[in-house]
Formats: C-alpha cells, structure tokens, sequence
C-alpha cells in the first residue's frame, strides 16, 4: 500500500477544518433559536397564570408574550453584532 501524498494531507486537514468550522457556526446559530424559543415560551407560561389569577384573559398573556419575543429578539441581535466585532 502506498502511502499518501502529504499535500494531499493538508488538503484533508483543511477541508475537514472548513467542515467543522461550518458546523460550529451551525450549532451557535440553532442553539440561538431554541433560546428564542425558551424565552418566549417561559413568557408566555407566566402570561397564562397570571391571567389565571388576575382573571384578566388575555391581556396579561399578549403583554408577556410580545415582551418575550421583543427581549429574545435583544438577545439575539446582542450576540451577533458582538461575533463581528
């Protein structure tokens, strides 16, 4: 068996750096959505109960729930204007 060309090594190493690094950016990115998710969700939850025991459907629901997206939506740009700097 002959063994390979280094350069085709290298080639190898950088492609798979290239892949991995892809990847990263793929996982930060999805993890960022699910955490937009979680925040407006929990928002949402404690809108529902509090409207639960206020009684006053659905004011409370709408107020944290667009609260929650507005702050996730916060995060969200927070974090990837900090990344390009």
């Amino acid at each position: 068996m002959k063994p390979e060309n280094p350069e085709n090594q290298n080639d190898n190493i950088n492609s798979f750096r290239k892949g991995k690094a892809a990847y990263n950016t793929y996982i930060k990115y999805a993890s960022m959505g699910i955490q937009m998710a979680l925040i407006i969700a929990a928002f949402a939850f404690l809108g529902v109960k509090l409207d639960e025991y206020f009684g006053s459907n659905p004011w409370l629901t709408v107020v944290l729930s667009l609260s929650g997206v507005a702050l996730s939506l916060y995060y969200f740009i927070k974090k990837v204007l900090s990344e390009q700097s």
